[in-house]
C-alpha cells in the first residue's frame, strides 16, 4: 500500500511509537555485533569451527536487530490506513456486508460486545482485573496468554524447587534436571515462543505435582538400576555423572521465562483504561413529500462530501437506493448510506526517551521488559564469547556457558517480539453516519395550466408518513501494527449535528417543487409564438386570449380567479372596422389585421 501525500495537512503523519524500543535494539545489536567479532578473531588464527560457528551467528543476531530497528526509523500512515471497519462500497454501487450489519447494530444498540472468557486461569485473571473485559481484544489477549504462561512457569519452578531441592538427592538430581528441563523446553518454552500459550492443563499440572512428590523416589530407582551402565560408559569418556546435570540451565530457563511473562502481563495491564463511554445520536422524523426518496439519498451524498476530513472521501460501507416501480401505483421502498470519516491519529504521548517512557504509566512496564531483554542479551553474549574463548585447544570447554547463551537469547527475542506489538497501538478518531429511509409510495398525475388551451401535465411520487433516520456516533478505535486490524473502543454522542443533519434532509425535501414549468429562454418563445396561434382561435369565438390579458397577469392570478383585465374585457369591446375582430376597450391595434385604432 503506497503513501499518500498531500500538503495541505500532516494530520496522517504519525509519532514514531516505537522510539525506545528502537534504542534497546540498536543497543543490543551493537553488543551483539562486537561478541561475535571477538568471536571471530579469536578463530582467526586457529579456524576452530565453534567460534567460528558462534562468532557468526552472533554477528548474524546483531545484524538482524539493526535491521528491524532501522525499519521502524519513520512512520507513514496514507489514505488507506488504518483498516476499514468493514469492507467498502464503490461510489457508484450498492451493497452491504456483514461488518457493515455489525456497525449498524453498535449505532443502533449502543453498545460494545467483548468475548466473555473462558477456563479457570481466565476466571481468576478477569476476577482480579474485571476492567480488563472492556481493553482492546489484543490487550486482552496479550494480558490472558501472559498471565496463563506466568501460572504454568510458577508451578513448574515450585515443583522444580521441591523436587531438586526439598527430596532431591546426589543420586537422582542430574536425572530430574534433565527431566524438569525437557519439560521446560517441550511444554513452556517453545510454545510461549509461537506467540501462544504453554501447554499447562490439567493433566500437565497434576503430572507436575506427582512428579514433584514421586519423581525423586522415582528416578532414584532408575539411577540405581542403569547407574552402573551409565557410569561405566561415562568414565571410559572421563565424565563424571555430575557434570550432566542441567540444574543450572533448568533454573535459567524457569526463572528467565518467568520474569519475562511478568513484565509482560504488568505491560499489557497498564494498557487498560477505565470503562469507555458508548453513546450514540438518533434523530427520527416523519415526513410526507411530493419528491421521490431518491432525491434525498443524493442530496445525503452531497452534504455527506461537503463535510469530508482534509477533504479525503469517506469510506463507504453500505448503500442502498430507494427504487420506485413506475408501473405499480403504490408500493413500500428503503434506502439507506452507511459512511465513515478518514480515521485521524488521536493526541497522545510518545515517550522519545527511556525517561520520559518510565514517567509515563502506559510505557513504564513496557520500557522495563525492553531494557530485561536487553540486559539478557548482554549476558547471552557475554556467556557466548567465554564459550568461545574457552574452546581453544587444551582448555576445558564449558557446555554451561553455552546452555545460557541460548537460553537467554530465546527469551530475549520473545520480551522484544512481545512488547512489539503493545509499542505499536495507535489510537483514531472518526464519524460515523448512518441514515436510513423507509416507507410506502403513491403516483400520480397532476395537470396545471393557465387556460383550456395550454396545460402542464406531471407525474408525481408521493410518500406518506416516511420515516427519516439519522444515527450519529464519534467514535475511537484503535490499531496494533500499520496492518493490524482495527477494533471500535468508545462512542461519543452528536446530537446537535445528528438534529440538523436531519433537519436539513427534511427541508430540502420540502421545498423541491412537484410541478412542471418551463423556465429557459426558448420555452418562453415558444410560448409567444402559442399565444400568438391563440389569438387567431379567441376572435372567433370572443373569449380573451393570453395575448389580450398578458401571460404575466395570468400566471399571477390566483387559482379559480381571472384578472381585472379579462373580467373587465367583455364590457367595453372595440371591435375593428376592418375584420370585425372583438379588442379591450383600450386596445391600439386590432389583435386580428393589427389595423391602427383612430383617436
Amino acid at each position: 500500500m503506497s503513501y499518500d501525500y498531500s500538503s495541505s495537512s500532516a494530520t496522517l503523519e504519525l509519532p514514531n511509537p516505537y522510539k525506545v524500543q528502537n534504542q534497546a535494539l540498536f543497543l543490543s545489536g551493537a553488543v551483539l555485533f562486537c561478541g561475535g567479532l571477538s568471536a571471530l578473531f579469536t578463530a582467526r588464527n586457529s579456524l576452530a569451527v565453534i567460534p567460528l560457528v558462534l562468532g557468526l551467528s552472533l554477528v548474524l543476531l546483531g545484524l538482524v536487530s539493526f535491521a528491524v530497528a532501522a525499519k521502524r526509523l519513520r512512520f507513514f500512515f496514507g489514505r488507506g490506513r488504518p483498516r476499514s471497519l468493514a469492507p467498502e462500497i464503490p461510489p457508484t454501487a450498492t451493497g452491504t456486508s456483514p461488518a457493515a450489519t455489525e456497525l449498524k447494530r453498535l449505532l443502533r444498540d449502543g453498545a460494545l460486545t467483548y468475548p466473555e472468557p473462558v477456563g479457570a486461569v481466565d476466571g481468576v485473571l478477569y476476577h482480579w482485573f474485571p476492567r480488563l473485559i472492556t481493553a482492546p481484544l489484543a490487550v486482552q489477549t496479550q494480558a490472558r496468554s501472559a498471565f496463563f504462561n506466568l501460572c504454568a512457569m510458577l508451578a513448574a519452578t515450585l515443583s522444580f524447587i521441591a523436587a531438586w531441592g526439598v527430596f532431591g538427592n546426589a543420586g537422582n538430581r542430574p536425572l530430574l534436571s534433565i527431566a524438569y528441563f525437557a519439560f521446560g523446553l517441550i511444554f513452556l518454552l517453545r510454545p510461549i515462543l509461537g506467540a501462544g500459550k504453554a501447554q499447562l492443563n490439567i493433566r500437565t499440572l497434576a503430572l507436575l505435582i506427582t512428579i514433584t512428590v514421586v519423581g525423586p523416589a522415582l528416578f532414584g530407582l532408575i539411577s540405581k538400576a542403569i547407574g552402573a551402565v551409565i557410569a561405566s560408559a561415562l568414565s571410559s569418556k572421563g565424565i563424571a555423572l555430575a557434570e550432566l546435570s542441567l540444574a543450572p540451565q533448568t533454573f535459567m530457563l524457569l526463572i528467565s521465562g518467568t520474569l519475562a511473562a511478568a513484565l509482560l502481563l504488568l505491560s499489557a495491564l497498564q494498557q487498560v483504561a477505565p470503562p469507555p463511554p458508548t453513546q450514540t445520536s438518533m434523530e427520527q422524523l416523519r415526513l410526507s413529500l411530493n419528491v421521490p426518496p431518491s432525491l434525498l439519498l443524493d442530496e445525503l451524498e452531497r452534504r455527506m462530501q461537503e463535510q469530508w476530513t482534509e477533504r479525503i472521501p469517506n469510506r463507504r460501507y453500505a448503500r442502498t437506493t430507494p427504487l420506485i416501480d413506475p408501473s405499480r401505483h403504490s408500493g413500500p421502498f428503503a434506502g439507506e448510506l452507511l459512511e465513515e470519516s478518514q480515521p485521524t491519529p488521536m493526541q497522545h504521548m510518545v515517550p522519545a526517551s527511556i525517561g520520559q517512557a518510565f514517567n509515563s504509566r502506559q510505557h513504564r512496564f513496557l520500557t522495563a521488559l525492553d531494557l530485561y531483554a536487553t540486559a539478557l542479551v548482554a549476558i547471552a553474549t557475554v556467556c557466548a564469547v567465554l564459550f568461545a574463548h574457552g574452546s581453544a585447544p587444551g582448555v576445558e570447554l564449558p557446555l554451561k556457558l553455552f546452555g545460557a547463551s541460548s537460553i537467554f537469547l530465546v527469551v530475549a527475542g520473545f520480551c522484544f517480539r512481545s512488547s512489539a506489538l503493545l509499542w505499536g497501538r495507535f489510537n483514531f478518531e472518526s464519524v460515523i453516519t448512518w441514515v436510513e429511509m423507509e416507507g410506502t409510495y403513491q403516483t400520480a398525475s397532476m395537470g396545471t395550466g393557465f387556460t383550456a388551451k395550454v396545460q402542464t401535465s406531471n407525474q408525481i411520487v408521493r410518500t406518506e408518513a416516511m420515516t427519516l433516520r439519522v444515527w450519529r456516533a464519534r467514535i475511537e478505535s484503535v490499531v496494533f501494527g500499520k496492518e493490524g486490524p482495527r477494533q471500535i473502543t468508545a462512542m461519543f454522542s452528536t446530537d446537535q449535528e445528528s438534529r440538523e443533519l436531519a433537519q436539513h434532509l427534511a427541508d430540502f425535501g420540502r421545498n423541491r417543487s412537484s410541478m412542471v414549468a418551463p423556465d429557459s429562454p426558448e420555452d418562453m418563445k415558444r410560448i409567444a409564438a402559442l399565444a400568438h396561434a391563440e389569438r387567431a382561435l379567441a376572435s372567433a369565438s370572443g373569449a380573451p386570449s393570453l395575448a389580450d390579458i398578458g401571460l404575466a397577469a395570468a400566471l399571477a392570478a390566483p387559482a379559480g380567479q381571472m384578472p381585472a383585465q379579462i373580467a373587465d374585457s367583455g364590457q367595453k369591446a372595440k371591435f375593428c372596422r376592418h375584420c370585425g375582430a372583438k379588442n379591450a376597450a383600450d386596445a391600439r391595434f386590432c389583435q386580428g389585421c393589427g389595423e391602427k385604432f383612430e383617436g
